[in-house]
């Protein structure tokens, strides 16, 4: 293999790499966390569209809440060397529309309906990944007779209260708090390189998420919520070079929320799956989409269905 076609094959092979914004039926996909030669910068564009109970932040999940969700979001990443390893920094602005209604009870009252929609900025992420072991920083040479096996992480994750939010509506794009994800993203590839047109992932990520109080609610004064815990699987199997497609597993459980110092007892329980098709179109983009739908949930779980279109660009 001469030198110049190693160059390109290793364009088409990462152009997929990208850590990707948490959303309802997603998580962070498929192949998010896949190795990539040292000095690599990364900018995706990518567009959700969601029918569902919850916002763009899957923590927003409401038992009667029907919300539909359009939004556009742009993430630069760039990776960097610590210790030897690969990691990366990433942000992520997201802009978009949710509507819909919310159904709210009222105790030996009728139920009341709020419609309504919000639109513009969502809130933003911004975070890193860190290699702790099977990642190591590679140059492009180096990189194309790499062997892969196990490699595993430590994901740290911010999310600001940027998004557009009021405390006189019901139906909100902003979640008005902060949120803060910790996770290990951990995976074993199969293959002679990261450049095997037969390459295979098996990819596993536990996180929990903790959030600060929202204090100005819609009907009340303030809203805690405990942490929510989830777990991440996909197995993914390229087709050749260019293709490449993958099944996806998300879980998550917990979330209770407190009104006012008061429990509500809504725990929740949900588990999704999805499909991914990864598609490299040039040695510089490549495009991924996936469809998700939520299999199994209890009252209080998120609900409904996605689509989601990532668009790459390696430089």
């Amino acid at each position: 293999m001469t030198r110049k076609v190693s160059l390109l094959r290793v364009l088409l092979c990462v152009a997929t790499f990208g850590v990707t914004q948490q959303s309802h039926a997603f998580g962070d996909g498929a192949r998010a966390y896949q190795l990539l030669p040292a000095e690599t910068q990364v900018l995706s564009a990518y567009g959700i569209f969601l029918d569902g109970n919850s916002s763009l932040d899957p923590g927003t999940a409401a038992q009667n809440a029907k919300l539909s969700v359009d939004a556009l979001a742009v993430q630069y990443t760039r990776s960097i060397t610590i210790a030897g390893q690969m990691s990366g920094l990433f942000v992520v602005l997201p802009v978009g529309r949710v509507d819909g209604s919310v159904t709210v009870d009222r105790p030996l009252r009728p139920p009341i309906n709020l419609a309504g929609n919000s639109s513009g900025l969502g809130d933003a992420q911004f975070g890193a990944v860190f290699g702790l072991i099977g990642s190591p920083a590679l140059n492009l040479r180096e990189y194309t007779g790499f062997k892969p096996g196990f490699a595993a992480g430590l994901l740290t994750r911010v999310t600001a209260p940027t998004g557009d939010y009021s405390s006189d509506r019901a139906v909100n794009l902003g979640a008005n708090r902060w949120a803060f994800q910790f996770g290990m993203p951990m995976g074993f590839t199969v293959g002679a390189s990261m450049l095997d047109p037969s390459l295979m992932t098996f990819e596993l990520t536990p996180s929990v998420t903790f959030f600060t109080a929202n204090n100005a609610p819609y009907g009340a004064d303030t809203v805690t919520q405990s942490p929510i815990y989830r777990i991440e699987a996909h197995a993914t199997r390229n087709v050749s070079q260019a293709l490449w497609f993958g099944v996806d597993a998300l879980a998550s459980y917990g979330g209770e929320t407190k009104t006012d110092g008061v429990a509500n007892n809504n725990a929740k329980y949900s588990l999704e799956l999805g499909a991914t098709v990864g598609l490299n179109l040039s040695k510089r983009v490549s495009v991924k989409a996936t469809y998700g739908a939520v299999v199994a949930r209890n009252d209080y779980g998120l609900d409904g269905r996605g689509f989601r279109l990532v668009g790459t660009l390696l430089f």
